[in-house]
């Protein structure tokens, strides 16, 4: 079965300095989706530490739960955050976009 739109959980504000969970669920996809985050309309890679764009930021992801998080949030990590699901099922589904400031 193909994924529905995923619903992404994305904090409207978060304290430099503090952890923010970001949360991607979605309920009809067999076999159970991964998740991605996107951040400006950019794919987030899976270590920050790979990718020159996100470098300064310090996040943890988990591709089969759909969390983000945060430790510590930065100031480079204001942005408008979507999550895409996807199973090899029909084509992926992104959610709504959410800012995070």
């Amino acid at each position: 079965v193909p994924p529905g739109k995923p619903l992404a959980h994305v904090p409207s504000s978060a304290t430099i300095g503090s952890r923010a969970v970001l949360r991607c669920s979605e309920g009809q996809g067999s076999p159970p989706p991964t998740f991605r985050w996107y951040k400006d309309g950019s794919l987030l890679p899976q270590d920050p530490k790979s990718s020159p764009t996100f470098r300064n930021s310090s996040y943890s992801l988990d591709p089969r739960t759909g969390e983000l998080i945060f430790e510590p949030v930065g100031g480079g990590d204001t942005g408008d955050y979507h999550c895409e699901a996807s199973n090899n099922v029909g084509s992926p589904q992104k959610s709504d976009v959410f800012r995070m400031e």
